[in-house]
């Protein structure tokens, strides 16, 4: 066979190893409620390779997640991302904030006025990091560094969703900081993607989120 021929069967070969790839990594949809039944939101789920220490694949580059100071309060409330990605704190209030890492393998303190609204930052190493501010210290916030490119965050319905999963056996972690068990989290171990419905109770209680109190309570900071 020439060369242009074995250079076609490659090509051929390649594309029909990336077709049975693209078929077994699909979406999996998890639910996630309480014994009652309700549903959970704003809960991390995110997936360990079970068979292997090392980190799944990493996924191309995106833009930096956002956390946003609005209104007095980090919003979201709970931030997971994969290690070796970028933050961005993006200051929405007409004041300064003074953000630091209360807790967790990141450590910063840095402020943002109101006309420096955003500062970019690489966090490069797994763990769980708890935020505040210097200035307006009821506001709490909270990140979750993970060394997986499978991740989402539960909508109002308990629903997350995780892209291209591909085959495996795998453990299935559900954290949350209010979440009150050892570490903060639930693991599960499964196979997926599972063509059934993926429904995980949790028993555990959860404490409650801090209250994000309003400025109008310390009237002697306004401007700050």
């Amino acid at each position: 066979m020439s060369r242009t021929g074995i250079g076609k069967l490659n090509v051929l070969i390649y594309s029909f190893i990336m077709a049975i790839s693209s078929c077994s990594a699909v979406a999996q949809t998890i639910t996630v409620t309480n014994t009652a039944g309700k549903a959970m939101p704003g809960m991390v789920v995110y997936l360990i390779n079970e068979h292997t220490s090392t980190a799944l694949v990493n996924t191309p580059s995106k833009d930096p997640i956002e956390i946003h100071q609005y209104n007095k309060q980090f919003t979201p409330y709970v931030t997971v991302i994969q290690k070796g990605y970028q933050l961005q704190f993006v200051n929405d209030d007409d004041i300064t904030h003074h953000i630091y890492s209360a807790s967790g393998p990141k450590r910063f303190s840095f402020k943002l006025k109101q006309d420096d609204t955003q500062k970019q930052m690489l966090f490069d190493e797994a763990g769980h990091i708890s935020m505040g501010c210097n200035i307006h210290d009821w506001m709490s916030g909270h990140v979750l560094v993970v060394d997986t490119p499978y991740f989402a965050v539960t909508n109002p319905q308990g629903q997350a969703e995780l892209d291209g999963v591909p085959k495996g056996q795998y453990q299935m972690v559900i954290w949350h900081p209010q979440l009150m068990t050892t570490d903060n989290s639930v693991t599960e171990t499964l196979s997926l993607p599972s063509k059934a419905a993926v429904a995980i109770t949790i028993a555990a209680e959860m404490a409650d989120i801090p209250t994000q109190q309003s400025l109008d309570d310390f009237e002697f900071l306004e401007g700050y």
